[in-house]
């Protein structure tokens, strides 16, 4: 005669136990993951933004001068004055190269008509520096 065998499956295993953890372990760190990357790519769109205004503003404000108030000691002080007033915040370096069109080589012979200017600004995204620059030409 054969006996029945009677099984009981009213429990928990442990078996069963580590897979539902390691289920909720690999769940949770993509979850993370994910929001961990959106948040760089939204911070490094942000800071990106925030460098191209403080460009703009200063490329504006240059524009706005007389042509022969440009100079670069009255470009100096304009970021000097954005620095302290806050326009250009902490963690921005900025700065401001301007040179003479016809002060350049094989152009000394020509009217003083065009000024070149060069903002670039420097900041850090996750210990990474990133550099922006523009380059606009000041006419008279």
């Amino acid at each position: 005669m054969k006996k029945n065998k009677i099984y009981d499956n009213k429990g928990v295993t442990t078996a069963d136990i580590v897979a539902g953890v390691l289920i909720i372990i690999v769940f949770i760190s993509v979850i993370t993951t994910s929001f961990y990357n959106y948040y760089l790519s939204t911070t490094s769109e942000s800071r990106a933004a925030m460098a191209t205004n403080c460009v703009i503003d200063v490329i504006e404000n240059v524009e706005a001068m007389d042509y022969e108030d440009v100079e670069q000691a009255s470009v100096d002080e304009l970021v000097q004055g954005f620095v302290e007033d806050g326009t250009i915040p902490a963690g921005y370096t900025l700065t401001a190269q301007l040179q003479k069109y016809n002060e350049l080589e094989g152009n000394t012979d020509k009217k003083d008509l065009i000024k070149i200017l060069k903002v670039n600004v420097k900041y850090t995204i996750n210990e990474k520096e990133e550099n922006f620059e523009v380059t606009r030409l000041i006419t008279k």
